[in-house]
């Protein structure tokens, strides 16, 4: 697993070397699901390269999904998710045999419909609805955030803006059931939120896709970035000179009504835009974005919670729904 060629004069960074590699091991079966992996230290004693490097490396494998690392456990190979049509799969068979079941009953299908509606409705009355407030300093992470949420039965999803909420501490409002912020913003919320215990971290991180598009960009391709808040701009700034190490720092702009489309038509190659942007944009600046992507590359960047916070989440939300 350990004996990987790494290219010291090679274009591509070590780190994405060592990427590819372990990547193509897993999709190969070189590299089963579960399979542990060596620690960092060690692997970078095997390697001969620096901790940093290989820690760089993983981080970038588990953002693919590729890997997971356990604090106190190991970093393994991951376990492939249950696709979606699995899941409808065991969804369908479970209503056939519910269906079986009511016609052995002898119900007819106009009366099994009326006790499944009936069943729907009382849950529905029965399931109180969970104030979520989310706290970030951009718009442009709230609404991704929130778009994520949504899959979340039956909660209420409130977006504070992080300057706003210090200003005015009262906005969250002593409503609300959960509080989620990220890591960064944490301790600045428990300082000013009377009912500490409700303040939850949610680690944020760019998605699977984005990562990937931001690798691919080319170098000599001029890129832009066009967003609501500097705040945001600057974190995507990051995000390319961490995934896409070829291409010049990307200059901001940010999505007013001042938009220079005329020189950014001239000076750009592709244009990187929030996940979500058209709920964020006029529609004159709508239309110059769908102008833009035929003759040009147009990506969307997504910021989102990872897994592992998600899951965390639903189950804070669940224990807060059977305490009510």
């Amino acid at each position: 697993m350990c004996q990987y060629q790494i290219q010291t004069n090679s274009e591509v960074p070590i780190y994405q070397q060592l990427v590819d590699a372990i990547h193509g091991d897993i999709k190969s079966g070189d590299l089963l699901p579960g399979t542990k992996l060596p620690t960092v230290r060690d692997l970078a004693e095997q390697l001969h390269l620096a901790c940093g490097t290989i820690k760089k490396a993983y981080d970038e494998l588990e953002t693919l999904g590729l890997i997971e690392m356990t604090r106190g456990r190991g970093t393994f190979v991951a376990k492939p998710k249950e696709s979606s049509t699995s899941r409808k799969d065991r969804a369908m068979a479970a209503i056939d045999n519910l269906l079986d079941l009511m016609s052995a009953l002898a119900f007819s299908p106009e009366e099994v419909e009326i006790f499944i509606n009936l069943k729907i409705r009382e849950r529905a009355q029965r399931v109180v609805g969970i104030k979520v407030a989310l706290v970030d300093c951009s718009t442009e992470s709230l609404t991704q955030l929130s778009e994520q949420l949504h899959g979340i039965e039956n909660i209420d999803i409130y977006q504070y803006v992080l300057e706003d909420v210090l200003a005015y501490p009262y906005k969250l409002g002593e409503d609300m059931d959960i509080i989620v912020t990220s890591p960064k913003h944490y301790e600045q919320l428990k300082q000013i939120v009377p009912e500490r215990e409700k303040v939850t971290r949610a680690a944020l991180r760019w998605s699977s896709q984005t990562v990937l598009r931001l690798a691919k960009l080319k170098k000599g391709q001029r890129v832009g970035i066009l967003s609501k808040s500097m705040r945001f701009g600057e974190l995507l700034q990051a995000a390319c000179r961490k995934y896409a190490e070829q291409v010049e720092p990307p200059t901001i702009y940010l999505l007013n009504d001042t938009v220079p489309w005329e020189q950014m038509g001239k000076e750009l190659d592709v244009l990187l835009l929030p996940a979500g942007y058209a709920k964020l944009c006029s529609n004159a600046n709508y239309a110059h974005i769908q102008r833009f992507g035929c003759e040009r590359q147009v990506f969307t960047c997504a910021y989102q919670i990872d897994q592992g916070s998600l899951l965390y989440l639903e189950d804070r939300i669940s224990e807060l729904r059977a305490s009510i």
